[in-house]
């Protein structure tokens, strides 16, 4: 398949969920094996935080509300475009989350999920690494870079 550039960036959305022994929730992707964190692009009529809180339910099972904003990402430097190929600009919004229930699972796109203490991370897709950090920080200021 060939990938049109396109004319304009694609927003996307990630869910950092943290539990009580301060781990963050991953799910390994089917297409590439790396390991993120979970989120995916906004559809047409969605905010931001449905958004997050669709792709989340989505790839782990699991329910939960938007806490805050974590960070906007725009930098173009160093990010990995999984499917759409690098002439893709893509804005990546990370919002922190509470888990509200559910049940973790892996979906068709996630072939695992689980938590995992944040010195101790799998291989990660490229630009997530600075996400994590920057949720578990938690500062009051949202991030934009």
């Amino acid at each position: 398949m060939v990938h049109q550039p396109q004319s304009t960036p694609k927003i996307a959305v990630n869910a950092l969920v943290f539990n009580g022994k301060k781990e963050v929730l991953l799910a390994k992707r089917t297409d590439n094996g790396l390991w993120c964190i979970p989120g995916g692009h906004v559809d047409l009529g969605e905010t931001l935080a449905q958004a997050c809180v669709r792709e989340l339910r989505e790839e782990t099972g699991l329910q939960a509300r938007v806490v805050k904003l974590v960070g906007v990402y725009s930098d173009t430097q160093g990010s990995l475009h999984i499917a759409q190929g690098p002439e893709w600009h893509t804005v990546r919004v990370s919002f922190l989350c509470e888990a509200a229930g559910g049940d973790l699972r892996p979906s068709e796109e996630t072939s695992e999920v689980g938590y995992f203490p944040v010195n101790r991370l799998p291989p990660l897709i490229t630009d997530h690494f600075r996400r994590i950090q920057d949720g578990f920080r938690g500062q009051a200021e949202a991030v934009i870079a």
